[in-house]
Protein backbone atom coordinates (compact mmCIF):
# COMPACT_ATOMS: atom_id res chain seq x y z
CA UNK A 1 0.00 0.00 0.00
CA UNK A 2 2.76 2.41 0.87
CA UNK A 3 4.84 1.47 -2.04
CA UNK A 4 1.86 1.80 -4.33
CA UNK A 5 1.31 5.72 -2.99
CA UNK A 6 5.41 6.26 -3.54
CA UNK A 7 5.12 5.31 -7.24
CA UNK A 8 1.62 7.15 -7.81
CA UNK A 9 3.76 10.41 -6.08
CA UNK A 10 6.61 9.91 -8.61
CA UNK A 11 3.90 9.57 -11.39
CA UNK A 12 2.08 12.13 -10.51
CA UNK A 13 5.20 14.64 -10.33
CA UNK A 14 7.26 13.55 -13.05
CA UNK A 15 4.49 11.92 -15.62
CA UNK A 16 3.84 14.66 -17.62
CA UNK A 17 7.32 15.78 -17.80
CA UNK A 18 8.54 16.50 -21.17
CA UNK A 19 12.19 15.31 -20.13
CA UNK A 20 13.02 11.62 -21.79
CA UNK A 21 13.83 8.64 -19.41
CA UNK A 22 17.63 9.04 -20.35
CA UNK A 23 17.43 12.80 -18.38
CA UNK A 24 15.24 11.55 -15.50
CA UNK A 25 16.24 8.36 -14.27
CA UNK A 26 20.04 9.79 -13.20
CA UNK A 27 17.72 11.93 -10.61
CA UNK A 28 17.23 9.02 -8.82
CA UNK A 29 20.53 7.37 -7.09
CA UNK A 30 21.37 4.18 -6.41
CA UNK A 31 19.90 3.98 -3.25
CA UNK A 32 16.76 4.64 -4.20
CA UNK A 33 16.71 1.85 -6.26
CA UNK A 34 17.71 -0.53 -3.63
CA UNK A 35 15.79 0.67 -0.84
CA UNK A 36 12.88 0.01 -3.54
CA UNK A 37 13.94 -3.44 -4.07
CA UNK A 38 14.61 -4.26 -0.40
CA UNK A 39 11.14 -3.41 0.95
CA UNK A 40 8.97 -5.30 -2.06
CA UNK A 41 11.26 -8.15 -0.55
CA UNK A 42 10.13 -7.51 2.46
CA UNK A 43 6.40 -6.38 1.29
CA UNK A 44 5.94 -9.33 -0.33
CA UNK A 45 8.11 -12.29 0.64
CA UNK A 46 8.72 -11.98 4.70
CA UNK A 47 5.30 -12.90 5.23
CA UNK A 48 5.77 -15.58 3.93
CA UNK A 49 9.03 -16.11 5.93
CA UNK A 50 7.37 -15.75 9.15
CA UNK A 51 4.87 -18.65 8.08
CA UNK A 52 6.77 -21.12 7.15
CA UNK A 53 8.80 -20.65 10.35
CA UNK A 54 5.79 -19.45 12.65
CA UNK A 55 2.73 -21.65 11.73
CA UNK A 56 4.24 -24.96 12.60
CA UNK A 57 5.90 -23.89 15.55
CA UNK A 58 2.71 -22.53 17.06
CA UNK A 59 0.85 -25.60 16.49
CA UNK A 60 3.51 -27.66 18.17
CA UNK A 61 3.65 -25.36 21.18
CA UNK A 62 -0.20 -26.26 21.50
CA UNK A 63 -0.06 -29.84 20.91
CA UNK A 64 3.05 -29.65 23.67
CA UNK A 65 1.32 -27.41 26.26
CA UNK A 66 -2.32 -30.09 25.48
CA UNK A 67 0.66 -32.59 26.39
CA UNK A 68 1.79 -31.11 29.82
CA UNK A 69 -1.86 -30.95 30.77
CA UNK A 70 -3.16 -33.61 31.02
CA UNK A 71 -2.73 -33.47 34.78
CA UNK A 72 -3.65 -30.14 35.51
CA UNK A 73 -4.18 -26.92 33.21
CA UNK A 74 -2.40 -24.24 34.72
CA UNK A 75 -3.21 -20.66 33.75
CA UNK A 76 0.48 -20.55 32.21
CA UNK A 77 -0.45 -23.40 30.19
CA UNK A 78 -3.70 -21.78 28.57
CA UNK A 79 -2.21 -18.45 27.84
CA UNK A 80 0.55 -20.14 26.10
CA UNK A 81 -2.06 -22.19 23.87
CA UNK A 82 -4.26 -19.58 23.35
CA UNK A 83 -1.59 -17.30 22.17
CA UNK A 84 -0.12 -20.13 19.85
CA UNK A 85 -3.68 -20.28 18.37
CA UNK A 86 -3.80 -16.06 17.71
CA UNK A 87 -0.81 -15.74 16.76
CA UNK A 88 -1.25 -18.72 13.68
CA UNK A 89 -4.44 -16.81 12.90
CA UNK A 90 -3.01 -13.28 12.59
CA UNK A 91 -0.43 -15.19 10.24
CA UNK A 92 -2.71 -15.82 8.06
CA UNK A 93 -4.91 -13.00 7.96
CA UNK A 94 -1.66 -11.14 7.17
CA UNK A 95 -1.24 -13.32 4.64
CA UNK A 96 -4.29 -12.81 3.77
CA UNK A 97 -3.90 -9.34 3.36
CA UNK A 98 -0.96 -8.99 1.57
CA UNK A 99 -2.07 -11.39 -1.09
CA UNK A 100 -4.84 -8.85 -1.57
CA UNK A 101 -2.11 -5.83 -1.61
CA UNK A 102 -0.59 -7.98 -4.31
CA UNK A 103 -3.81 -8.26 -7.12
CA UNK A 104 -3.71 -11.88 -6.05
CA UNK A 105 -7.14 -11.94 -4.45
CA UNK A 106 -9.93 -10.04 -5.37
CA UNK A 107 -11.43 -8.78 -2.25
CA UNK A 108 -14.85 -6.28 -1.80
CA UNK A 109 -15.52 -3.42 0.58
CA UNK A 110 -17.02 -6.05 2.87
CA UNK A 111 -14.19 -8.27 2.31
CA UNK A 112 -12.12 -5.60 3.28
CA UNK A 113 -13.86 -4.41 6.71
CA UNK A 114 -13.54 -7.75 8.17
CA UNK A 115 -10.32 -8.40 7.01
CA UNK A 116 -8.63 -5.20 8.93
CA UNK A 117 -11.04 -5.90 11.61
CA UNK A 118 -10.09 -8.93 12.63
CA UNK A 119 -6.60 -8.63 11.32
CA UNK A 120 -5.76 -6.02 13.98
CA UNK A 121 -7.99 -7.14 16.73
CA UNK A 122 -6.04 -10.71 16.58
CA UNK A 123 -2.56 -9.15 16.13
CA UNK A 124 -3.50 -6.71 19.36
CA UNK A 125 -4.71 -9.53 21.15
CA UNK A 126 -1.61 -11.48 21.18
CA UNK A 127 0.05 -8.51 22.36
CA UNK A 128 -2.31 -8.24 25.17
CA UNK A 129 -2.26 -11.55 26.00
CA UNK A 130 1.53 -10.67 27.16
CA UNK A 131 0.26 -8.30 29.36
CA UNK A 132 -2.14 -11.00 31.23
CA UNK A 133 1.13 -13.28 31.25
CA UNK A 134 3.48 -10.79 32.63
CA UNK A 135 0.57 -9.47 35.38
CA UNK A 136 -0.17 -13.39 36.06
CA UNK A 137 4.00 -14.09 36.35
CA UNK A 138 4.09 -11.11 38.79
CA UNK A 139 1.42 -12.21 40.87
CA UNK A 140 3.13 -15.86 41.23
CA UNK A 141 6.07 -13.96 42.35
CA UNK A 142 5.13 -11.89 44.28
CA UNK A 143 1.90 -13.61 45.94
CA UNK A 144 2.45 -17.33 45.56
CA UNK A 145 0.15 -18.56 48.24
CA UNK A 146 -2.63 -16.59 46.79
CA UNK A 147 -1.96 -16.86 42.61
CA UNK A 148 -4.10 -19.59 41.97
CA UNK A 149 -7.30 -18.02 44.01
CA UNK A 150 -6.26 -14.82 42.10
CA UNK A 151 -6.03 -16.26 38.21
CA UNK A 152 -8.18 -19.07 38.69
CA UNK A 153 -8.97 -20.71 35.22
CA UNK A 154 -12.30 -19.11 35.06
CA UNK A 155 -11.13 -15.77 35.70
CA UNK A 156 -8.50 -16.27 33.02
CA UNK A 157 -10.77 -17.37 30.66
CA UNK A 158 -13.18 -14.15 31.85
CA UNK A 159 -10.35 -11.40 31.42
CA UNK A 160 -9.66 -13.03 27.74
CA UNK A 161 -12.68 -12.55 26.30
CA UNK A 162 -13.15 -9.28 28.44
CA UNK A 163 -10.08 -8.36 26.49
CA UNK A 164 -10.53 -9.51 23.27
CA UNK A 165 -14.61 -7.69 23.90
CA UNK A 166 -12.34 -4.46 24.80
CA UNK A 167 -10.03 -4.95 21.00
CA UNK A 168 -13.08 -5.66 18.82
CA UNK A 169 -14.97 -2.29 20.04
CA UNK A 170 -11.53 -0.31 19.59
CA UNK A 171 -11.22 -1.57 16.03
CA UNK A 172 -15.41 -1.20 15.21
CA UNK A 173 -15.18 1.86 13.45
CA UNK A 174 -13.27 -0.18 10.62
CA UNK A 175 -16.64 -1.07 9.20
CA UNK A 176 -17.94 2.49 8.61
CA UNK A 177 -14.66 3.75 7.61
CA UNK A 178 -12.53 1.05 5.57
CA UNK A 179 -13.07 0.47 2.11
CA UNK A 180 -11.47 -1.04 -1.08
CA UNK A 181 -10.76 1.00 -4.10
CA UNK A 182 -10.95 -0.74 -7.66
CA UNK A 183 -7.78 0.70 -8.36
CA UNK A 184 -5.84 0.28 -4.93
CA UNK A 185 -6.40 -1.94 -1.87
CA UNK A 186 -8.23 -1.95 0.89
CA UNK A 187 -7.77 1.79 2.72
CA UNK A 188 -9.78 4.39 4.62
CA UNK A 189 -12.66 6.00 2.79
CA UNK A 190 -11.70 9.69 1.41
CA UNK A 191 -14.22 11.33 3.42
CA UNK A 192 -12.40 10.14 6.53
CA UNK A 193 -8.56 10.52 5.22
CA UNK A 194 -8.11 13.37 6.50
CA UNK A 195 -9.65 13.41 10.00
CA UNK A 196 -9.67 10.16 11.27
CA UNK A 197 -6.57 8.55 9.72
CA UNK A 198 -3.48 10.38 11.88
CA UNK A 199 -6.00 9.83 15.22
CA UNK A 200 -6.68 6.16 13.64
CA UNK A 201 -2.90 5.66 12.94
CA UNK A 202 -1.60 6.63 16.58
CA UNK A 203 -4.60 5.07 18.34
CA UNK A 204 -4.07 1.38 16.69
CA UNK A 205 -0.12 1.58 16.96
CA UNK A 206 -1.08 2.76 20.98
CA UNK A 207 -3.05 -0.73 21.34
CA UNK A 208 -0.55 -2.82 19.44
CA UNK A 209 2.66 -1.53 20.72
CA UNK A 210 2.93 1.15 23.06
CA UNK A 211 0.44 0.10 25.88
CA UNK A 212 1.79 -3.61 25.52
CA UNK A 213 5.34 -2.28 25.65
CA UNK A 214 5.22 -0.09 28.30
CA UNK A 215 2.84 -2.84 30.79
CA UNK A 216 5.43 -5.70 29.89
CA UNK A 217 8.38 -3.67 30.58
CA UNK A 218 7.18 -2.96 33.72
CA UNK A 219 5.59 -6.15 34.77
CA UNK A 220 8.96 -7.54 34.28
CA UNK A 221 11.21 -5.28 35.70
CA UNK A 222 9.29 -5.87 38.76
CA UNK A 223 9.28 -10.06 38.41
CA UNK A 224 13.01 -9.69 38.49
CA UNK A 225 13.49 -7.63 41.28
CA UNK A 226 11.59 -9.86 43.27
CA UNK A 227 13.17 -12.75 42.10
CA UNK A 228 16.59 -11.68 42.74
CA UNK A 229 15.58 -10.36 46.93
CA UNK A 230 13.93 -13.72 47.25
CA UNK A 231 16.85 -14.97 45.80
CA UNK A 232 19.12 -13.66 48.34
CA UNK A 233 16.40 -14.52 51.35
CA UNK A 234 16.34 -18.03 50.73
CA UNK A 235 20.31 -17.96 50.47
CA UNK A 236 20.13 -16.21 54.36
CA UNK A 237 17.34 -18.47 55.58
CA UNK A 238 17.32 -22.42 56.39
CA UNK A 239 16.67 -25.03 54.06
CA UNK A 240 12.74 -25.50 52.93
CA UNK A 241 11.16 -28.37 52.38
CA UNK A 242 12.01 -30.63 49.25
CA UNK A 243 8.64 -30.43 47.83
CA UNK A 244 8.72 -26.52 48.49
CA UNK A 245 12.16 -26.22 46.63
CA UNK A 246 10.57 -28.11 43.97
CA UNK A 247 7.57 -26.16 43.64
CA UNK A 248 9.17 -23.06 43.99
CA UNK A 249 11.96 -24.61 41.16
CA UNK A 250 9.08 -25.18 38.52
CA UNK A 251 6.85 -21.83 39.19
CA UNK A 252 10.69 -20.21 38.64
CA UNK A 253 11.21 -21.67 35.29
CA UNK A 254 7.70 -21.19 33.76
CA UNK A 255 8.70 -17.92 34.78
CA UNK A 256 11.79 -17.29 33.46
CA UNK A 257 10.85 -18.89 29.96
CA UNK A 258 7.62 -16.50 29.84
CA UNK A 259 9.80 -13.42 31.10
CA UNK A 260 11.98 -14.11 27.96
CA UNK A 261 9.25 -14.24 25.47
CA UNK A 262 8.36 -10.76 26.83
CA UNK A 263 11.56 -9.45 26.39
CA UNK A 264 11.70 -10.48 23.33
CA UNK A 265 8.78 -9.08 22.46
CA UNK A 266 9.88 -5.40 23.98
CA UNK A 267 12.95 -5.64 21.79
CA UNK A 268 10.85 -6.12 18.77
CA UNK A 269 8.53 -3.95 19.19
CA UNK A 270 10.32 -1.34 20.01
CA UNK A 271 11.74 0.38 16.61
CA UNK A 272 8.13 0.24 15.65
CA UNK A 273 7.18 2.55 18.50
CA UNK A 274 10.07 4.92 17.27
CA UNK A 275 8.77 4.77 13.74
CA UNK A 276 5.05 5.56 14.84
CA UNK A 277 6.23 8.53 16.69
CA UNK A 278 8.47 9.78 14.41
CA UNK A 279 6.36 9.12 11.57
CA UNK A 280 4.44 12.49 10.81
CA UNK A 281 7.59 14.04 11.83
CA UNK A 282 10.06 12.98 8.75
CA UNK A 283 9.71 13.75 5.10
CA UNK A 284 8.11 17.19 5.29
CA UNK A 285 8.52 17.84 1.24
CA UNK A 286 6.58 15.68 -0.45
CA UNK A 287 9.36 16.04 -3.64
CA UNK A 288 11.77 14.35 -1.40
CA UNK A 289 12.21 10.81 -2.82
CA UNK A 290 15.05 9.63 -1.00
CA UNK A 291 13.45 10.71 2.40
CA UNK A 292 10.00 9.27 0.88
CA UNK A 293 12.17 5.80 -0.15
CA UNK A 294 13.85 5.71 3.72
CA UNK A 295 10.96 6.13 5.34
CA UNK A 296 8.93 3.77 3.81
CA UNK A 297 12.03 1.25 3.98
CA UNK A 298 12.38 1.66 7.97
CA UNK A 299 8.09 1.45 8.37
CA UNK A 300 8.55 -2.10 5.95
CA UNK A 301 11.57 -3.30 8.39
CA UNK A 302 9.83 -2.08 11.93
CA UNK A 303 6.33 -3.73 10.57
CA UNK A 304 7.82 -7.35 10.12
CA UNK A 305 10.00 -6.89 13.51
CA UNK A 306 6.88 -6.92 15.11
CA UNK A 307 5.05 -9.31 12.78
CA UNK A 308 8.10 -11.77 13.91
CA UNK A 309 7.11 -11.80 17.31
CA UNK A 310 3.82 -13.90 16.27
CA UNK A 311 6.39 -16.60 15.05
CA UNK A 312 8.90 -16.79 17.59
CA UNK A 313 7.31 -17.96 20.67
CA UNK A 314 7.94 -21.81 20.14
CA UNK A 315 11.57 -21.90 19.64
CA UNK A 316 12.00 -19.39 22.35
CA UNK A 317 9.65 -21.74 24.76
CA UNK A 318 11.66 -24.63 23.73
CA UNK A 319 15.12 -23.22 24.45
CA UNK A 320 14.32 -21.19 27.96
CA UNK A 321 11.84 -23.71 29.19
CA UNK A 322 13.51 -27.26 30.54
CA UNK A 323 9.96 -28.83 30.82
CA UNK A 324 8.60 -27.86 27.44
CA UNK A 325 11.66 -28.92 25.81
CA UNK A 326 11.73 -32.26 27.76
CA UNK A 327 7.99 -32.89 26.85
CA UNK A 328 8.76 -31.96 23.29
CA UNK A 329 11.41 -34.57 23.08
CA UNK A 330 9.49 -37.19 24.94
CA UNK A 331 6.66 -36.92 22.62
CA UNK A 332 9.03 -36.82 19.58
CA UNK A 333 10.93 -39.83 20.89
CA UNK A 334 7.63 -41.40 21.79
CA UNK A 335 6.48 -41.15 18.11
CA UNK A 336 9.53 -42.40 16.73
CA UNK A 337 10.12 -45.38 19.05
CA UNK A 338 6.34 -46.69 17.88
CA UNK A 339 7.05 -46.42 14.65
CA UNK A 340 9.95 -48.14 14.50
CA UNK A 341 9.13 -50.91 16.51
CA UNK A 342 5.95 -51.52 14.16
CA UNK A 343 8.38 -51.32 11.37
CA UNK A 344 10.52 -53.61 12.58
CA UNK A 345 8.20 -55.73 14.00
CA UNK A 346 9.95 -56.61 16.86
CA UNK A 347 6.96 -55.87 19.36
CA UNK A 348 3.21 -57.07 19.20
CA UNK A 349 0.68 -54.22 18.66
CA UNK A 350 -0.80 -54.84 22.03
CA UNK A 351 2.67 -54.14 23.79
CA UNK A 352 3.11 -50.62 21.85
CA UNK A 353 2.62 -47.67 24.46
CA UNK A 354 -0.37 -46.00 22.29
CA UNK A 355 -1.38 -43.52 25.26
CA UNK A 356 1.61 -42.06 25.30
CA UNK A 357 3.05 -41.81 21.34
CA UNK A 358 -0.50 -41.02 20.54
CA UNK A 359 -1.69 -37.16 19.93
Amino acid sequence: MANTTLQALVKGVYGNSTLSPAVTTPMYPPEFYTLNVVTNFLNTIYIWVIFAVGFPGNVLSVIVIISMSKQRLATSFLYVAVLSIVDNLTIILKIIENQSRQKKLLIDETGCQFLYFFGLTCSAFANWILIIISAERFTAVAFPIKVRVIWSLKKAVGIMVGVFLFLGLVHSHIFATVTHYESYTCTVKVAFHEYLYPFWYFTSATIYSFLPATSVIIFNILIIVLLRRYSRQRRRISVDEPAQIEAQRKERQITIMLVIVAVAFVILTIPRCVCVILHNNTCSDERDFMCLARKEFFDSITIQLADTNHAINFYLFFLSGRKFREEFLKLFRCRRVTYTEVSNGSTQMSEIPVTESGM
